[in-house]
């Protein structure tokens, strides 16, 4: 009778894998089926590529690079904060928009902006709290470059029409030459 069983049982379970491989296929089938149906209802766009100039292009409005103790480093923006000097802001006289560059205490050191009022543009190398040089042009083409330091004094200036040269030492006017601004 064991014999009976388990020829019975061997036929069951034949059974079953082939209703098993049957279903296992139709269930295939509608799942082909159900995605094919749902990408044919998709919109198709050929993908286009984007024109040279739109082409890895971030807009941002600012970017802040900060050290590994979260100090601010370097601040991108348009526009940019205002000076930060011992940890107290002070008003720049003006919005600008470009680079700026802060030491390891976060005071501003230097920057590289065009100013929004008047579109000069502007590279600035400071002390904490006191700027030292100043080189800009302005948008006609005027340019200048200002190094100072106390009462001591160099300040280049060239324009279309005119150029000028003065050196002071202590407030004392040591050369000059031209009309200075």
């Amino acid at each position: 009778m064991q014999t009976e069983t388990i020829a019975e049982l061997k036929g069951s379970i034949k059974a079953l894998e082939r209703k098993n491989r049957w279903l296992t296929l139709i269930v295939f089938c509608i799942l082909v089926i159900g995605a094919a149906s749902f990408l044919w209802q998709m919109p198709f766009k050929p993908k286009t590529s984007a024109s040279p100039d739109q082409e890895n292009i971030l807009r941002v409005r600012g970017i802040v690079v900060v050290d590994e103790n979260g100090t601010e480093r370097v601040w991108i923006g348009a526009p940019v904060p205002e000076p930060l000097i011992l940890g107290k802001r002070f008003p720049r006289g003006g919005k600008m928009s470009g680079i700026i560059l802060f030491d390891e205490e976060g005071n501003e050191r230097s920057g590289y902006c065009t100013s929004d009022g008047y579109p000069n543009v502007l590279f600035t190398l400071d002390s904490i709290g006191q700027q030292h040089v100043l080189f800009m042009a302005e948008p006609q083409g005027d340019t200048a470059l200002w190094i100072w330091n106390g009462g001591n004094s160099f300040n280049l200036s060239i324009g279309e029409e005119t150029s000028s040269l003065k050196l002071s030492q202590q407030g004392e006017v040591l050369f000059e030459r031209g009309e200075t601004r």
